[in-house]
């Protein structure tokens, strides 16, 4: 996984006006970056998750954003000192991902394109493997209402990206055993599915077979490279890794669960 160290280089573009407040600000490659921060707090495990489920994404062939660890400099905060913005919350190293002109908030998207534009999605098939993704890592922060995923123009035409995983192991409790979602839990009820994939999509064999057929291949690759992802983790967030790692094999990996995620994954098709 390629996780670049970038600094901030001036003053902050803009605060964004979202649940946590990242930040738009320009590194030291010279481009843009929206940046995570943990409000000043440690240790910062919804930034572990970021990073965690950043990279399980890619392993899994779900499209991101380019990511970077980044340090915004506390005196760049400059003019955008408030309440929801201070200096202090840069002490830790940020989560990052690049910051695209071209890129729109999905539920955006749909309402402003026409029916040609809607057709143009070169990955639509993703959003049932986004689905099983997000039961495997019981991320309950992406529903129907709320999809967070980011849809950009590309070559071939739109991509949708998926994007905030500060909440996966159900609302950050890896501790706890994981409990499934339930159907308003997930993407599965984003009337997009229907528009994109047809009405009867979970009748489709071919769709589903392509969402959950590489399932065990996806976890065991994710599981072999776990430990490299952890070994990125900044030493100021203050992660214990030799605590974190043992609980996200039993979370995740374990074969029981596994087995659990894909009947469960099938059991919510049928609901939909």
């Amino acid at each position: 996984m390629n996780l670049p160290l970038r600094h901030s280089i001036t003053e902050l573009v803009r605060v964004w006006d979202t649940n946590i407040n990242p930040v738009q600000v320009i590194a030291d490659d010279v481009k843009d970056y929206v940046a995570k921060h943990n409000r000043g707090q440690a240790p910062c495990t919804r930034l572990r998750n970021e990073v965690l489920a950043h990279a399980y994404a890619g392993i899994w062939g779900l499209p991101v954003l380019e990511a970077a660890l980044l340090k915004v400099d506390p005196l760049h905060v400059g003019r955008h000192v408030s309440g929801t913005c201070q200096p202090a919350y840069f002490k830790h190293t940020c989560f990052a991902t690049r910051f695209r002109k071209d890129s729109t908030e999905f539920n955006r998207f749909l309402d402003q394109a026409n029916a040609y534009e809607g057709k143009r999605f070169v990955n639509r098939q993703d959003l049932l493997k986004i689905a099983l993704f997000d039961i495997w890592l019981a991320n309950d922060d992406r529903t129907g209402n709320h999809p967070n995923l980011l849809v950009t123009a590309d070559g071939e035409g739109f991509t949708i990206r998926v994007m905030d995983h500060e909440g996966i192991f159900y609302g950050n409790n890896p501790e706890r055993p994981l409990p499934h979602l339930t159907l308003e839990d997930s993407i599965l009820t984003h009337p997009a599915l229907r528009n994109l994939l047809g009405r009867n999509f979970k009748r489709n064999t071919n769709l589903v077979q392509q969402a959950v057929g590489n399932f065990y291949l996806w976890a065991s690759a994710c599981e072999q490279r776990t430990d490299e992802i952890l070994s990125l983790l900044p030493a100021d967030w203050r992660i214990d890794v030799a605590t974190f790692r043992p609980l996200v094999q039993q979370r995740l990996f374990a074969q029981d669960r596994l087995r659990a995620v894909e009947h469960h994954f099938h059991e919510l098709l049928q609901q939909c």
